[in-house]
């Protein structure tokens, strides 16, 4: 990725556009595939079951496995897994005005130690530590040039969607307690975000994360859940600005997210999500309102498999100087593989 190469609806002065178009974008595009898998997580979706996903854990054992066969999980154990998800997004770059569309390819490989459950307060308790290697492609079915520019070079020049291409590279912990309908759930990430090809490091951010979630049985065949999840995210940023500093990117998030969820039939759960989520910037006078709505279909293949597809949009207001508020339309599908030792 040439780091220097910023699209020209972007640029307000050459070195602030260059860190709204290499840092906030990326790091924005890693945080919603992680709320996009935790929002799947609410489904029970691990991979590793060919039951009807659960409302909540430990639900089978109230009302009976929802399948003809319901393996037991085996503690402690190593998970890994293989994701793919190709999408399309009518605003790449997270603009308000000039959107450019593009198709996104974003590959995931993982691996995970899990522990044994332990008895907790009433409840059990389940740590986790992983890794996570993701790869951010862009414009693999759109290969046309658009005016950019470049703040080293005289005039205008031309970049393709593939020169923002990127990879990250995420180490988390932590730990997860259950009680009937309730989970609550602390622990942190750290993740560097890289340029594909040279894999030089950009940006990395050390995220303390926290949450707690209720889930609600309406039937046998729908749910809700309801959760609160908050961050601290300390940033690093290579590229600066004047009025800006490596870690102006620090900032605190909370978020509201409410899931509902619809058992089609055994293999199939029909979801249906809205997310609020404040950010406060700490070290810079700014503060985003994202408000996101989704809806996806989870196919279970077979114990190790699931299929999905998905639609998204986004809307954001903010404040921030170098920012702009934005819509975001997102569609796709993905598929996922995982295997548990």
């Amino acid at each position: 990725m040439n780091v220097k190469l910023i699209p020209a609806w972007l640029c307000l002065v050459a070195v602030p556009a260059a860190v709204r178009a290499q840092l906030p974008n990326a790091s924005q595009q890693v945080e919603v595939m992680q709320q996009r898998r935790q929002v799947e997580s609410l489904a029970g979706l691990g991979g590793d079951t060919n039951a009807v996903p659960e409302f909540y854990a430990g639900e089978d054992s109230d009302v009976g496995p929802q399948s003809v066969v319901q393996l037991k999980a085996r503690h402690p154990r190593f998970t890994v897994a293989a994701d793919v998800q190709y999408f399309y997004t009518d605003n790449m770059f997270l603009t308000r005005n000039d959107k450019k569309g593009s198709d996104v390819m974003v590959d995931t490989a993982q691996a995970a130690l899990e522990p044994a459950p332990r008895e907790l307060g009433g409840g059990s308790f389940a740590p986790r530590i992983g890794f996570e290697q993701q790869w951010y492609n862009y414009g693999l079915a759109e290969r046309s040039s658009f005016t950019a520019y470049d703040p080293a070079l005289p005039g205008d020049t031309t970049a393709r969607r593939n020169s923002f291409d990127f990879n990250a590279q995420t180490v988390s912990l932590d730990g997860k307690w259950y009680r009937g309908p309730w989970t609550v759930c602390i622990g942190g990430d750290y993740r560097r975000l890289l340029e594909t090809g040279d894999y030089d490091q950009f940006y990395t951010e050390f995220v303390p994360r926290w949450a707690v979630e209720r889930a609600f049985e309406l039937s046998r065949t729908t749910g809700l859940s309801l959760g609160y999840e908050g961050t601290y995210r300390i940033t690093e940023t290579v590229l600066t600005s004047p009025g800006l500093d490596a870690t102006s990117n620090n900032r605190t998030d909370h978020s509201l997210v409410l899931t509902g969820s619809w058992k089609l039939c055994g293999h199939a759960v029909l979801q249906p999500y809205y997310r609020f989520e404040y950010s406060h910037y700490t070290g810079i006078r700014r503060d985003d309102y994202l408000n996101s709505f989704g809806l996806a279909l989870y196919c279970p293949l077979c114990r190790h498999a699931a299929l999905r597809a998905f639609a998204g949009y986004d809307h954001l207001n903010t404040d921030g100087a170098y920012v702009d508020s934005y819509d975001n339309l997102t569609a796709g599908g993905g598929l996922s593989l995982t295997i548990a030792f």
